[in-house]
């Protein structure tokens, strides 16, 4: 099964909408990364693993980068977001 990977913060309402996504797509299983408490180090991370993206939500899926919560909705849209993370396709 697809890995995937959240960092959030805290009462950042484009994180709550992130994991909304993920809540209203059937995401359940995934590991959310907090930054909260340890800001510097993990955005000077997510600077390496996003090519410069330092803010929150950002999303990876098998350590693939996905984007911040406009890709994960408009993955999740597609129906994209469900393949990935090895669902069956809606049939209805």
């Amino acid at each position: 099964m697809p890995k995937l990977k959240i960092y959030t913060r805290r009462f950042c309402p484009f994180c709550t909408r992130a994991l909304a996504t993920l809540e209203q797509a059937g995401i359940k299983t995934f590991e959310e990364v907090p930054i909260d408490g340890r800001e510097g180090p993990l955005r000077r991370e997510l600077m390496e693993l996003t090519g410069g993206r330092w803010d929150v939500p950002q999303v990876f899926i098998d350590e693939a980068y996905i984007g911040d919560d406009d890709a994960l909705e408009a993955l999740a849209r597609s129906g994209e977001l469900g393949r990935r993370m090895g669902q069956e396709a809606d049939r209805n």
